[in-house]
């Protein structure tokens, strides 16, 4: 089974319903609910996707919404040890060099994104929800 680490516009596109790119991400919820692929995500896009999906829609659906993610993804654990080491990336972007960092952590087979190229010099495949699926 493959472990991937899934960004969090990924699983935003899902609960959000982001017109052009929700169908593709969430056949990764299958693929996770059906015991296909081993889904990940950092513990640091639960709070910023409660955030977005509160803001847009509701916070009981927020909250709604990280219960069943917390269900359907493995959480990876983030600490000053983590932060560290996502610095020491070569990415601009701190956010995207901390789910970069998670997903080595976890010895991931791939980050699945759709910002592709915020993801530069790692040792994981990089890939966008419909490269996934293909």
């Amino acid at each position: 089974m493959k472990t991937v680490f899934v960004d969090s516009n990924v699983v935003l596109d899902v609960l959000l319903q982001n017109e052009g790119f929700w169908q593709d991400s969430l056949k990764i919820f299958r693929f996770a609910e059906l015991g296909l692929v081993h889904a990940h995500a950092s513990a640091s896009s639960m709070t910023d996707i409660f955030y977005i999906v509160r803001k847009r829609l509701s916070s009981p659906v927020a909250r709604e919404s990280i219960e069943k993610l917390l269900n359907l993804f493995a959480i990876v654990s983030v600490d000053g040890d983590d932060l560290r080491s996502a610095l020491a990336l070569t990415i601009d972007d701190m956010e995207d060099a901390l789910q970069a960092w998670c997903a080595i952590k976890i010895n991931a087979d791939a980050l699945i994104t759709r910002d592709v190229d915020g993801f530069t010099n790692i040792n994981i495949p990089v890939i966008t929800p419909a490269d996934f699926m293909a």
